[in-house]
């Protein structure tokens, strides 16, 4: 459980220090003073990603050489965001690589910038595919960079004058024993995710969702796949299949949510999804912090509720609210409300 909180240069804040000793803790306060941003936090501090932007450095505040984030949760957690990249460290003691610190604090963050799982580019959803499979699996790290290494190494014999042939047989057939450990580690999280959607869609009286991956290649022959592209991928000097170029698909009522989905509806599909993704990750015995973001203001009565079950059975949840009212007493009974006021002051 989250015991402290330290920004240093963060967004809106030049210097916040939060303590608590809560399950429920809730943030509130007006539009654009910093709510969000202690969340972002959390989540950068947890993934080394922020959930609002690819580039994590934009959250450094302007005109200052770096960020820090620090908390106490058992043990000391610490980011050091600069121009020169992150800096990773676990008590005190610096973590070089990435994959040795993802997975060892966990969170779990429903915001509306979750609206891209619906609507999102394929890139979106990939990176939402690749960022949760790394708190479940290190391997899936290591195979990740790997397969991007070989995937830069085929595209620059690709774009060769006269490729070397043999060298790109066994650049390929390298790139194919990666891209099959991701793609199947990928399938488990989909099928996962959808074993879990019937249940949560029933509580939350949603319609029904499932996710359909969509690979660029034909899963039971790879091999095949990339050979009947090798003249097209010579002709275009890039590799244009792979789990790079994999996306997958919502379904609502077996139509695509993309095109089909409501607003609302498309609101309720990623906290459903969200929701899957939580209890996957509580099983694995890696139970994450829950960060919910204006969640509730969007909700009716009846789904607050059903959403209200799940809250309560976390270890420790963040929710960040323009006003307390919103919140189900059941929830703001037991919690500490933090008020955050004007450009990251608190009360």
């Amino acid at each position: 459980m989250i015991k402290s909180i330290n920004l240093v240069n963060f967004r809106l804040f030049d210097k916040l220090n939060l303590e608590f000793n809560n399950s429920f803790v809730i943030l509130s306060g007006k539009n654009a003073t910093g709510k969000t941003s202690i969340l972002e936090a959390i989540h950068i501090l947890s993934t080394t990603k922020s959930h609002r932007t690819i580039d994590v450095s934009e959250a450094i505040q302007f005109e200052k050489e770096y960020s820090k984030i620090e908390i106490d949760n058992d043990k000391k957690y610490k980011i050091v965001l600069s121009d020169k990249g992150k800096s990773l460290f676990i008590n005190d003691r610096e973590i070089k690589k990435s994959g040795d610190y993802i997975g060892n604090f966990n969170v779990c963050m429903i915001a509306p910038a979750d609206i891209s799982l619906v609507n999102g580019s394929k890139q979106d959803k990939r990176r939402f595919l690749d960022l949760n499979i790394s708190i479940l699996d290190k391997r899936y790290i290591n195979e990740s960079s790997k397969y991007k290494k070989l995937l830069s190494e085929r595209n620059s014999i690709l774009k060769n004058g006269n490729p070397d042939k043999t060298m790109l047989n066994i650049v390929t057939d390298d790139l194919i024993n990666s891209l099959k450990y991701i793609y199947e580690s990928r399938i488990n999280l989909v099928n996962d995710i959808n074993s879990y959607l019937d249940e949560i869609c029933k509580k939350m009286n949603i319609e029904h969702i499932e996710l359909k991956y969509e690979a660029t290649y034909n899963p039971s022959n790879i091999k095949k796949s990339f050979d009947s592209k090798l003249e097209s991928d010579l002709l275009y000097k890039i590799t244009q299949i792979g789990t790079h170029r994999d996306s997958f698909k919502i379904l609502i009522n077996n139509l695509d949510a993309s095109s089909f989905a409501s607003e609302g509806q498309s609101r309720i599909i990623y906290i459903a999804i969200k929701l899957a993704l939580k209890k996957i990750i509580t099983l694995k015995d890696k139970e994450p912090v829950l960060l919910l973001d204006d969640i509730f203001q969007a909700l009716d009565k009846s789904r607050i509720e059903a959403l209200t079950e799940y809250v309560k059975e976390s270890k420790q949840v963040f929710i960040t609210t323009t006003s307390v009212l919103e919140i189900p007493d059941e929830i703001l009974k037991n919690a500490v409300v933090i008020r955050i006021e004007n450009k990251g002051e608190n009360k």
